[in-house]
């Protein structure tokens, strides 16, 4: 019987769950709960020794637990006979830190209740944290995409309003006409020559009149640029004429290593259709 007593024992503290017993000594008075047994993983749990807490009223071994709900759940699992699932319950008084305990009581007859629960603060702890880093990754993802929703959006629209900018006409069977307004940069070099690529071959065109009245001054970069346009039209065919060219602009398209043929160039826009139709 002694071993068995005492491979009971040894049972009992080597328990993950704590379970402690009370007496309810007064009926219906939960301040007269009497803490009866006190398992070691319990002592640990509410951070007590065993010695100071077993046989004395819940109120003097845990200073503060009277203002909690929990003595009166006790004394009416012991009066009812009903046992009762918490689940987790936030707990804290003047010896036991801010915690999370995951809390089951059962009654135990002769006005005692067993109640069994485990210390889940740092497992709800870690989970609360994966949980927003979670929501922070998701938050994050749903943010790059409204941000590449809004640059999509925005290279739509500004490429739309750099095509309304660059109007291709044509003023003539076979014959369009492009003019230039505002800055000819890169990005809108390769717009309207995309663009002006489609309609000469949608068109069947087999002129095209680049009108820079009102590029203002054409710079290095854009002389090149307007270089690759009328390459790019002639590999289908078209041929290319610049109108309105300054005196400026024409002193730097002139010193390029590739300057643009002269017979290109025309004064105007009615002198290049002039010279296409020769009408």
């Amino acid at each position: 019987m002694a071993q068995e007593r005492h491979l009971l024992e040894g049972v009992i503290d080597s328990l993950s769950v704590g379970v402690c017993v009370w007496e309810l000594t007064e009926p219906g008075d939960p301040s007269s709960l009497v803490l009866r047994i006190c398992t070691p993983a319990a002592a640990r749990f509410l951070s007590v020794e065993q010695a100071a807490v077993v046989g004395r009223p819940i109120g003097e071994g845990f200073p503060g637990s009277l203002s909690t709900p929990l003595p009166g759940v006790f004394a009416g699992v012991i009066e009812s006979g009903e046992g009762v699932v918490l689940g987790d319950v936030p707990y804290q008084d003047e010896l036991v830190p801010d915690s999370m305990f995951s809390i089951v009581v059962h009654p135990l007859g002769d006005r005692s209740a067993v109640v069994e629960f485990t210390n889940v603060t740092e497992a709800r702890r870690a989970q609360a944290e994966a949980k927003a880093q979670l929501e922070a990754a998701e938050s994050a993802r749903l943010e790059r995409e409204a941000l590449s929703e809004r640059m999509l959006a925005g290279e739509a629209e500004t490429r739309e309003i750099m095509a309304l900018t660059s109007p291709i006409i044509e003023v003539w069977s076979g014959v369009l006409a492009l003019p230039l307004a505002g800055q000819f940069d890169l990005r809108r070099s390769q717009i309207v020559r995309e663009k002006l690529l489609v309609a000469v071959s949608a068109r069947q065109a087999h002129a095209v009149i680049v009108d820079l009245t009102g590029i203002g001054t054409v710079d290095e970069l854009t002389a090149n640029e307007l270089l690759r346009l009328t390459s790019a039209l002639g590999l289908l065919g078209a041929k290319a004429y610049l109108t309105g060219i300054s005196p400026e602009s024409a002193q730097t398209m002139s010193s390029l290593s590739r300057p643009i043929p002269p017979e290109m160039c025309m004064r105007t826009l009615k002198d290049a259709l002039r010279t296409i139709t020769g009408v």
